[in-house]
């Protein structure tokens, strides 16, 4: 229990060193470092004379005389001390005020090397320590001697002592006042170090960094390595993980992604672990699927294959993918056009799409054959009436019998018919490509959301291997524990059954591990808390494991629960693992993205339903201004339509389905930083 008081002066005096007067914390830096190179005396306490042996009752008038006169020369010098014979004063400080592994295992390296600011007390002879007791308990937790700048005792009224003490220590703790080593400074001194061949591990147990002070080491020189990082750590507040992240993209080139991250960063701090991790699977993803295009190509371009590029759109005017055709008009509607069929057309080729995926979701090139001019090869569209090989009317003619006004008669009939037949066929074509468009919509969200869900997985177990070395388990982790137990679910009797496979890993056992080895360590467990906490890694690692893709999309109870525990408890989950305690359904991502959609709007001349898709088959899509980090930076509209698409729907929302809102920027620097500048 530390041992605090605040005493009024042992000397009668009313000239207190005041604030004004009173050194700071920089100036008490100054003055430990100094101290040696200066006429003050350094002591060091020695064996007690026997007049200090002597308790000051018992002293006679000029002993005590001298003993004071002695202690008049201490003031104004630095005096190393045993920091469990000081006492500490009353405090401002009281949250954060105990001692830290950190710190501690810092001065057992290094000693203190700032003085704390003290008084000897007059009548009981004990130094009093008034502003640096963290110093002080630390050093009591090292093992190591407190240096002590001996002030003069405070005032005899106890109010002037009481206000001096309570203005000297806000002074002494006032952030204000304090101004760290910024990441660039910090950076650039672990380089000089490491200059010295001196690896991060060598580098970290000189500054006595404790046990995570390697990766601490390493995150701050790959940090230094960008200019850009440096630059938006200082400007934007962020921490050393994120910054050792943006370093990693920009040094490799990709300083697209580096500005998403530091606007993620910004704006939606939890999807930052999980949005690098996408990009550093999307990076390998790039160029496996460059090789596959390029497999492709060489195919196609053997088969003597015309290719269309995204100046030819598949969707309207002459061009047409073969799945919106059909052989000729005298075919019946919705006759399949297939790729051998059309092979001997003139007007046959394919565009490459880079945008579909496989069963296991990764994406990979496809061939879309097509037409480059249906009407002039003699095909027609799927949806045209019967004997049309468009939606243009038919000509009404006067033949057969009658008088003049049988033929108009007969005239407007099939005019009337014929405009019935087309608004009908207009019609069906309308609903096919919104239902198109609705299934390109869900395609698009479940892969966006897979490849997000992929890459949560990996800061999510950090997350709890990092639980894992608490010393006890978080608020409400008994309450859950009963619910799952009692449930029992399939996820806790499966980690059962196959030994624990996730627990092991993270409580660092060896892959050949037995359920023996894991025993062990929990039966080692040196606490009541910490028992605890290894039942709660034990059942979250149960249900982690039985996660899947499609947990965020259909999200089972235990998995809610469990999303719902550990980020009351702390982890930062990414939009797409926060679905997993608020679903989103398909019809509010269709609704997101269309809108309210004007049906006639959905035909084939102008801005027709096709013409909201992109040459890939796909709606008009909106940026999002994560894609360009300048969007927001220039205060440009954040929404915008595909350059591959000549018209958007009628009565589409242009800012639907952008999934945030435009990001404002706050300064001119920000936009240097953001802008393409950088």
């Amino acid at each position: 229990m530390t041992s605090t008081m605040d005493l009024p002066t042992q000397r009668d005096t009313d000239t207190p060193t005041t604030p004004d007067t009173e050194s700071t914390t920089s100036a008490l830096d100054s003055a430990a470092t100094d101290s040696a190179a200066t006429d003050h005396t350094t002591a060091a306490d020695t064996s007690p004379t026997d007049v200090e042996d002597t308790p000051l009752e018992e002293l006679s008038d000029e002993d005590r005389a001298a003993l004071h006169a002695k202690w008049d020369t201490e003031v104004d010098t630095i005096k190393h001390v045993d920091p469990h014979k000081v006492l500490l004063a009353d405090n401002v400080r009281t949250a954060n005020a105990e001692a830290d592994e950190e710190t501690t295992a810092n001065f057992k390296t290094h000693g203190v090397n700032t003085a704390a600011n003290g008084y000897r007390d007059y009548d009981t002879g004990a130094i009093v320590v008034t502003e640096g007791q963290r110093r002080v308990l630390n050093a009591r937790e090292a093992g190591c001697t407190v240096p002590v700048w001996m002030k003069t005792p405070p005032p005899a009224d106890q109010r002037k002592a009481t206000i001096e003490r309570i203005v000297n220590q806000f002074i002494e703790n006032d952030p204000a006042l304090r101004r760290s080593l910024t990441l660039a400074d910090t950076a650039r001194a672990l380089q000089q170090l490491a200059a010295f061949d001196l690896k991060p591990a060598g580098i970290a147990r000189k500054l006595a960094l404790g046990k995570k002070g390697k990766a601490y080491v390493e995150n701050v020189l790959q940090a230094g390595q960008s200019e850009l990082a440096l630059k938006a750590t200082e400007r934007y507040d962020l921490d050393l993980l994120q910054a050792a992240v943006i370093a990693e993209f920009d040094e490799a080139g990709d300083t697209d992604t580096a500005k998403e991250l530091i606007l993620t960063a910004r704006t939606a701090p939890n999807n930052f672990a999980q949005l690098a991790e996408r990009k550093r699977t999307e990076r390998a993803d790039k160029q496996r699927l460059a090789a596959l295009t390029e497999d492709l190509t060489e195919e196609l371009t053997a088969a003597g294959v015309t290719f269309f590029d995204a100046s030819l759109p598949d969707n309207h005017g002459d061009a047409r993918s073969l799945d919106r055709l059909r052989p000729t008009p005298g075919h019946e509607p919705h006759t399949a056009l297939t790729a051998e069929d059309h092979a001997s057309c003139p007007g046959h080729g394919a565009w490459i799409e880079t945008d579909h995926h496989d069963e296991q979701g990764n994406q990979i090139p496809v061939a879309v054959y097509g037409c480059a001019d249906f009407l002039a090869h003699g095909h027609a569209l799927s949806h045209a009436p019967a004997g049309r090989a468009d939606f243009t009317p038919a000509a009404t003619g006067t033949t057969g019998t009658g008088t003049s006004g049988d033929h108009e008669s007969s005239d407007d009939e099939d005019a009337a018919e014929q405009t019935d037949v087309i608004a009908a066929a207009r019609a069906a074509q309308a609903a096919a490509e919104l239902e198109r468009q609705k299934a390109r919509i869900i395609r698009k969200w479940v892969i966006q959301n897979n490849k997000d869900w992929d890459a949560a997985q990996t800061p999510r177990r950090e997350w709890l291997a990092g639980l894992l070395q608490r010393k006890t388990a978080p608020q409400g982790a008994q309450l859950f524990l009963a619910l799952q137990k009692a449930e029992g679910g399939y996820a806790l009797r499966r980690a059962f059954e196959r030994n624990h496979p996730l627990a092991m890993t993270l409580f660092g056992l060896p892959d050949r591990a037995t359920l023996a080895d894991l025993t062990a360590k929990i039966a080692k467990a040196p606490t009541a808390g910490k028992a605890t906490l290894y039942d709660l890694v034990l059942t979250l690692c149960a249900i982690e494991d039985d996660l899947s893709r499609n947990t965020w999309r259909s999200p089972w109870d235990s998995a809610r629960a469990y999303m719902a525990a550990i980020i009351g408890w702390g982890y930062p989950a990414s939009d797409v693992e926060r679905k997993v305690v608020d679903p989103e359904t398909e019809q509010d991502v269709i609704a997101a993205q269309l809108g309210d959609l004007d049906r006639d709007a959905m035909s084939d001349g102008g801005a027709s339903a096709e013409g909201t898709e992109g040459p890939d088959g796909g709606g008009a899509e909106v940026e999002d201004p994560a894609d360009d980090l300048t969007a927001g930076v220039d205060d440009a509209d954040p929404a915008g339509t595909d350059d591959q698409s000549d018209t958007a729907t009628d009565g589409t929302d242009d800012d639907a389905g952008t999934g945030q809102e435009p990001v404002e920027q706050d300064t001119e620097a920000e936009a240097e930083l953001t802008g393409a500048a950088i």
